[in-house]
């Protein structure tokens, strides 16, 4: 475990936990199954004790999806919710910035070689914080290398390498989205939560129906900017920003991943963000989705988007 902050290696600490998951197969029948290699997905429950920490040890609940590059190795990914034993918000511990809130975000990116079928070993990065829903927050990261045992029906060998045929779909959309949210200044004399939102105007190319390319222009507002430039009686500022994205974006079914980078083109000249990534997880219904997106800076949360788009097919 490590600071989310290259400048603060003494906090660094040694974990050791478990974790048990609950998955579930989709009907092997339908064409996106397939094309993902029968993928699982499900819920997983995960404990870490730390005890160098002064955040305590991390309870984390996450929502996984788990699916094979090949024979030997597969991806995961997960989202949720993390709970420490000494956040902050328990024991008001000044020193601890780090954890402060009851309830962080949980993000979990990783890969698993099979050594069998069944038998595992894993490699994850886990992010956990706040997003800035209140400061400090450095967060906390995670390298975290372990083993598994996968029980009950395998699924991999019951897909053969000819797949249903693949399912008619255009190529071109574009899909227009509003994120909105809040968040506290990084800047300490800065007080109180801030709104920030974004409007995105996006087209994407669909590679195949369950991947996308794609491009943003996205025109924001963060408060806690503006709110700083009051506070240091700075004149000259812009309502909004503007910037673009490139974005990957894959889908599982109903339930989509983004992730992308770009520069922001336009912005007040004090602000130090010249470049920006998103990452979010998406529900798709019909022409319309819903999500949750982080909007950070060099890996460090602005805020975080709720999100409700719009997709509009072309030919």
């Amino acid at each position: 475990m490590t600071p989310n902050n290259f400048n603060m290696p003494e906090y660094s600490a040694w974990t050791v936990g478990g974790d048990v998951a609950l998955f579930h197969r989709r009907d092997e029948n339908l064409w996106w199954v397939q094309r993902r290699r029968n993928p699982l997905m499900g819920v997983k429950l995960s404990f870490a004790y730390i005890p160098q920490s002064m955040s305590g040890h991390r309870i984390g609940l996450e929502y996984l999806v788990r699916g094979p590059f090949n024979r030997k190795l597969d991806y995961h990914f997960g989202f949720g919710f993390s709970y420490y034993t000494k956040s902050k918000y328990f024991t008001h511990d000044e020193d601890n910035i780090f954890i402060t809130t009851l309830l962080s975000c949980l993000i979990n990116l990783g890969v698993d070689y099979h050594f069998t079928d069944r038998l595992t070993a894993n490699f994850s990065f886990i992010h956990s914080s706040n997003g800035l829903l209140n400061r400090p927050n450095k967060g906390l990261n995670y390298l975290q290398f372990g083993v598994g045992y996968l029980i009950g029906k395998m699924g991999k060998e019951s897909i053969g390498e000819d797949l249903l045929p693949r399912p008619e779909f255009n190529r071109n959309e574009f899909n227009i989205a509003f994120q909105g949210g809040f968040a506290m200044s990084r800047d300490m004399l800065v007080e109180g939560l801030h709104p920030c939102y974004d409007l995105s105007l996006n087209y994407q190319y669909y590679l195949d129906p369950v991947v996308a390319v794609g491009g943003t222009l996205d025109f924001w507002y963060n408060g806690t900017h503006t709110d700083f430039m009051k506070e240091y009686k700075i004149d000259y500022a812009i309502p909004c920003y503007v910037s673009a994205l490139a974005y990957l974006e894959g889908f599982w079914g109903a339930l989509s991943l983004k992730g992308g980078i770009g520069p922001v083109l336009l912005a007040s000249p004090c602000v130090y963000i010249n470049f920006y990534e998103r990452l979010g997880v998406y529900y798709n219904f019909g022409n319309n989705y819903v999500g949750v997106a982080l909007n950070a800076h060099a890996g460090m949360v602005e805020f975080i988007e709720l999100c409700y788009g719009i997709r509009i097919k072309g030919d």
